[in-house]
């Protein structure tokens, strides 16, 4: 995603705005000059305007926990700090939230917002909630300082306690995750933030690109904003398998229910990427081998 094309792809993005920009504009004048330009007029063009400035290419990522999801995204955006800085469930949080990665054109600062989970009781979409600031709470960034941003992102993956009424209440009865895997007697354990946006100055994301990385089966499930607006509004979608494990049943139930149906709309493209390939090398193995082991693996998932 770094290469200098995709840059310049991204730039003849931010260009082609700029032409239909300037061109709805000249159309707005050249409505006044001959008397056309009517109060329902002025105010389609005001709507196209403020839809160009808005409008962004979005990625949305998709995977089941320990896919290698978060480290692709870390390694991409994050290379400079030379360590992981979005919590991963690889790292022992295993509730992080759906995240939006993005640059504030209009803030124009770094920051992290976090959505408390208590927002869920509202009954509000996650996209009406972004206009109320007072919702959400806000970290300032330092970007030179590399321990600040991952103790601030580490909050994206924090979860608390609760009753079983309160979990119920808000619709996560289904995040029962104690240690031992048996139900707890009186709370489960829950995401203690329903939605993050990092606003980060990365050359891609501010020429206009937006990254949203998904949690894994139990977020998607309980979050219907993300299968019902936030991955059909992006217009491509990455879907993660880990090269070690294959297809599994959980990645398929993934697949199933909340991703093939974008396959049947042509504006949205839609990939699967095979991670942790490096897993299959070793030592012992010879490279010819251990290319074969990864193109049998590609062949089985493709299949499947």
């Amino acid at each position: 995603m770094q290469t200098p094309y995709f840059q310049q792809r991204l730039a003849a993005y931010r260009q082609w705005k700029s032409r239909v920009t300037r061109a709805v504009l000249e159309f707005e004048h050249w409505l006044e000059n001959e008397g056309q330009a009517s109060p329902d007029t002025r105010e389609s063009i005001r709507s196209a305007l403020a839809a160009l400035e808005k409008d962004r290419i979005t990625i949305a990522f998709a995977a089941e926990s320990s896919r290698g999801k978060t480290e692709l995204i870390n390694a991409v955006f994050f290379s400079e700090y030379h360590r992981p800085l979005l919590p991963s469930s690889g790292t022992g949080r295993a509730h992080s939230c759906p995240t939006e990665l993005l640059w504030d054109d209009e803030r124009n600062e770094a920051y992290l917002r976090l959505l408390p989970i208590e927002t869920r009781a509202q009954d509000i979409p996650i996209s009406q909630l972004k206009t109320d600031p007072k919702q959400w709470v806000h970290y300032p960034l330092h970007m030179q300082d590399a321990e600040h941003l991952a103790a601030a992102f580490g909050e994206i993956g924090q979860g608390k306690r609760v009753s079983i009424a309160e979990a119920t209440r808000l619709g996560l009865s289904t995040f029962d995750l104690t240690r031992e895997g048996q139900p707890a007697a009186h709370e489960v354990e829950i995401p203690k933030w329903r939605h993050a946006i990092i606003s980060f100055p990365h050359p891609l994301l501010t020429q206009g690109l937006v990254i949203v990385n998904t949690p894994g089966r139990i977020s998607l499930g309980s979050e219907p904003e993300l299968t019902l607006g936030m991955l059909p509004g992006a217009q491509a979608l990455v879907f993660v398998l880990a090269a070690d494990r294959g297809v599994t049943r959980s990645d398929l139930e993934i697949w199933q229910h909340h991703l093939k149906g974008f396959q049947s709309q042509r504006q949205r493209s839609i990939m699967v990427a095979l991670n942790k390939i490096d897993l299959l090398w070793d030592e012992e193995k010879a490279t010819q081998a251990a290319e074969a082991s990864v193109a049998k693996q590609r062949a089985n998932a493709a299949e499947t």
